[in-house]
């Protein structure tokens, strides 16, 4: 749909117009064109049901990204769209269970096609074979909960949510669980998860890349604790190499929607879904080759640190372990 059209069908009174192109990314985290484009795709949520507001659907969709990634208060918000700051409560949720409810449109596993292609990207910089994704977690702030209070801390001392995610070659999100509190271990989240069910029985194909908080699986590859081979040394280097791009994605993720960055202050549940909405519209702005936001973030969650968890102390499978040494054998 051509930009002057958008503008035309979705009439605005607090999305200024007369903002240059960075401007209005660094304020909208998209550009305009794609910011539309999300209008039109969520339209008929925001302007039908009892939770809808007499605010054109620009207005509430400015309104939600501005927060999810800006950071803003919802009285900051309140005041520069003229509105109540129930209202801007009420548009953001609106905002964000219209894009939960689009989720498996955007974020979905690799067909075949799909899937070869990806492992081919994979193999060709990194020598690792028939690759489909790098499985990490990453906390979320949370403010305390009202219940299961303790269950929400973290290792590092605060309250989050434990965010499991996959993503492929091209950072893209093909997987997140975003339900676990922060005492959860990576290991937990990713072995109750449908997803682990699916690659354990075969109805879904791939390989995954994991650090050691993981169970080594024959659908999943980690580093080996100790090298005794160049040929080991090599596969852990790759692998290694490889994990980087997870770490990456994590940044720019947080880096579009710093609300994932700060203490998110909402109840777990609608963290969880802020959660999957963010990574809803990383893959639109990946979907629509949107540049890369440049916004400072630390990434002070991942930097490659590695802790121990539940499935550091577990023995994997014969099979497991027989898949890792073919692999090491033929590729390294």
């Amino acid at each position: 749909m051509e930009e002057s059209l958008c503008l035309e069908r979705f009439e605005t009174e607090h999305v200024p117009t007369r903002l240059s192109d960075v401007e209005f990314r660094k304020d909208y985290r998209f550009s305009r064109h794609v910011f539309f484009e999300i209008c039109e795709m969520v339209a008929p949520d925001l302007t039908h049901g009892r939770h809808t507001t007499d605010l054109p659907v620009a207005d509430q969709v400015a309104i939600a990204i501005h927060l999810l990634g800006r950071n803003v208060m919802q009285s900051d918000s309140a005041r520069i769209a003229g509105c109540h700051q129930s209202t801007v409560s009420r548009v953001l949720m609106a905002f964000v269970n219209a894009i939960n409810r689009r989720a498996a449109r955007f974020i979905n596993w690799p067909d075949e096609r799909e899937g070869l292609n990806i492992s081919n990207s994979f193999y060709q910089k990194y020598g690792l074979p028939g690759i489909t994704g790098i499985i990490d977690g990453t906390h979320c702030r949370i403010q305390k909960p009202k219940y299961a209070e303790r269950d929400y801390i973290c290792r590092k001392g605060y309250h989050s949510l434990n965010v499991g995610i996959v993503v492929d070659y091209d950072m893209k999100i093909r997987w997140v669980c975003a339900k676990w509190p922060g005492s959860a271990h990576d290991s937990r989240v990713f072995k109750t998860s449908l997803l682990y069910e699916q690659l354990k029985r075969g109805e879904v194909k791939g390989v995954l890349i994991g650090d050691s908080a993981y169970a080594a699986e024959t659908f999943l590859l980690k580093p080996l604790n100790t090298t005794r081979t160049r040929q080991e040394e090599r596969y852990n280097r790759a692998i290694c190499s490889a994990r980087v791009l997870v770490e990456q994605a994590f940044g720019i993720l947080k880096r579009q929607f710093h609300i994932l960055h700060a203490e998110c202050r909402y109840s777990p549940a609608k963290v969880a879904r802020i959660i999957v909405a963010c990574c809803v519209l990383r893959n639109i702005a990946i979907n629509r080759n949107e540049p890369t936001d440049s916004d400072d973030y630390t990434g002070e969650d991942q930097q490659g640190e590695e802790v121990p968890s539940e499935a550091s102390h577990e023995v994997p499978e014969r099979s497991a372990i027989s898949f890792r040494d073919d692999l090491i054998s033929r590729y390294f």
